[in-house]
């Protein structure tokens, strides 16, 4: 079902592109019917082999609810959320447990060869409900997710955000060889861990009608995360939360508490199991539009270029996903 061929690139991070040859039987499951062979994913070298049939077969359950994700899109803001509805405001396990011991990232093992566990087996040995996060496209998830419809969070942020949030995590951990513009380029040219970020982004917004997704964008959460939180309990099943909860929700959920708490602020993590640079922040401003300060203006119209195009074929602009990020900033 699933092919694989080498990547050529600047990152230090071996990689692979990998599709599902089998469009048609993929049809059978997936709400959104396409040509899914034509649907390439760059992915890191250790998912090559069986590790991809192994989460294909994943086991769920009833109340499981996956996190679904691009990376550098808010994923450890929502997990937090969307860990603590789950688990009637639990704040003292949320501060004393790391987040990805409470909320397994289902494909982690073939991204590191030093984690001391097998990721799969770690989400097998979970309780209920589980929350399980993973990065990969629609088409790669664990088919019972689409079979007995799971529910599934997506989470997306506006390309130019993306690329330098990705660019400097993957240098500070040492992923990255090339400059800034080489990896521009690789970004948009799909030679980037999980991309293509567009394709990513899209199938799940042609989807975001499906009574089992919760579509909602970075700048959405930013805006006005109090809202996200009300429709988020809403899709998940929990209850309403007093003016108390909700409160105290949100200042768990700011980003400097979130930084300052080594159970979700990943960094002396990623120090321990990659060659991470002395400088190097899991998180870093939290904000939307760092791209006005961090990009060139060349970059930015390599970016703008690809996302218009892209998006012209769905008949989308940037717009109509993200809002006017002038206006979110």
């Amino acid at each position: 079902m699933f092919e694989f061929e080498s990547v050529e690139t600047a990152s230090t991070f071996p990689l692979i592109r990998l599709h599902c040859a089998g469009s048609k039987e993929i049809n059978n499951w997936l709400p959104l019917q396409q040509d899914w062979s034509t649907r390439w994913s760059t992915l890191s070298a250790g998912y090559a082999g069986s590790f991809a049939s192994h989460i294909d077969e994943l086991e769920t359950r009833d109340d499981d609810v996956f996190l679904v994700t691009y990376p550098k899109c808010g994923t450890t803001w929502m997990q937090e959320l969307a860990w603590l509805l789950l688990n009637q405001l639990d704040f003292e396990r949320a501060s004393s447990v790391c987040i990805s011991e409470r909320s397994v990232y289902l494909e982690q093992s073939a991204n590191s060869k030093k984690l001391p566990m097998n990721s799969i087996q770690s989400c097998d040995q979970m309780t209920s409900p589980r929350l399980i996060k993973t990065h990969l496209p629609a088409q790669l998830l664990p088919r019972q997710v689409w079979q007995q419809k799971r529910k599934i969070i997506y989470v997306t942020r506006n390309p130019k955000d993306v690329v330098v949030s990705s660019y400097h995590f993957h240098v500070g951990l040492g992923h990255w060889a090339g400059d800034f513009d080489a990896y521009v380029n690789e970004f948009i040219n799909n030679k980037i861990v999980y991309s293509s970020y567009w394709t990513h982004f899209v199938d799940f917004w042609r989807m975001r009608h499906e009574p089992n997704i919760f579509f909602v964008t970075y700048e959405q959460m930013k805006s006005d995360l109090q809202n996200v939180i009300e429709k988020l309990s809403e899709f998940l099943g929990v209850h309403s939360l007093s003016a108390q909860e909700m409160q105290q929700l949100m200042n768990h959920l700011t980003f400097d508490n979130m930084k300052q708490s080594k159970c979700t602020n990943l960094t002396g993590f990623f120090k321990k199991i990659k060659n991470a640079t002395d400088n190097f922040e899991f998180m870093r401003r939290g904000i939307v539009g760092a791209f006005n300060d961090e990009l060139s203006e060349n970059q930015k119209q390599k970016l703008d270029k690809c996302t218009s195009e892209i998006l012209s074929e769905y008949n989308l602009k940037e717009s109509d996903i993200f809002g006017d990020l002038n206006n979110n900033i």
